[in-house]
């Protein structure tokens, strides 16, 4: 069983080595010019769901359209109920080859949009977050990293900003620290 395994490694770390190398232009826009936000995500306990619903909620309330993704592993139950219209959720029994690349039917619907911001909350800690944020057509590509792990420089590579911390990702306090420093930039 191991060496299918060590296959789909290698062929997912081939396939996101290829996306790396196409081109992509970083725009950093104000966040008061941000009106597509694309968030990738892990789905989770009801807690994480409802601050990042809360999250989305302000973010829509503000005038912006934002659609998130994220993948189910097989056999997690949710419990509770996914309210946000604009979310796809990738099931890792279903809608995944065996390879572990999202079929694009599952993917379409996020991936046909363009971005000005994709906000990654899962620090580029698996491939389908990595592939997702590479395969989407965004101006810039955000994350969190945790400074206690030490990121390789392959997930350094997908994203245009990086927001560091200590710890497990503390979503209020992240999305917070992205609005602020969008809200620095000025043209």
């Amino acid at each position: 069983m191991a060496m299918p395994n060590v296959l789909k490694g290698i062929k997912q770390r081939r396939l996101l080595k290829g996306l790396r190398q196409k081109s992509h232009r970083k725009v950093i826009k104000n966040m008061e010019e941000v009106r597509t936000i694309g968030i990738v995500f892990h789905l989770g306990d009801e807690l994480s769901w409802k601050y990042l619903y809360a999250i989305v909620m302000e973010l829509e309330r503000s005038n912006r359209r934002v659609h998130m993704i994220c993948d189910q592993p097989n056999g997690q139950e949710i419990s509770y109920i996914i309210t946000h219209s604009q979310t796809t959720i990738c099931h890792e029994k279903e809608d995944f080859d065996m390879w572990g690349v999202p079929h694009e039917s599952s993917t379409e619907a996020f991936l046909s949009r363009k971005y000005d911001v994709v906000i990654d909350t899962t620090g580029g800690d698996s491939f389908f977050s990595q592939y997702i944020v590479l395969k989407a057509d965004a101006d810039l590509n955000i994350t969190y990293i945790d400074d206690s792990d030490r990121p390789s420089d392959k997930i350094l590579d997908t994203y245009d900003m990086t927001i560091n911390g200590n710890g497990p990702i503390d979503l209020p306090a992240f999305f917070e620290n992205v609005c602020n420093y969008l809200q620095m930039v000025r043209k």
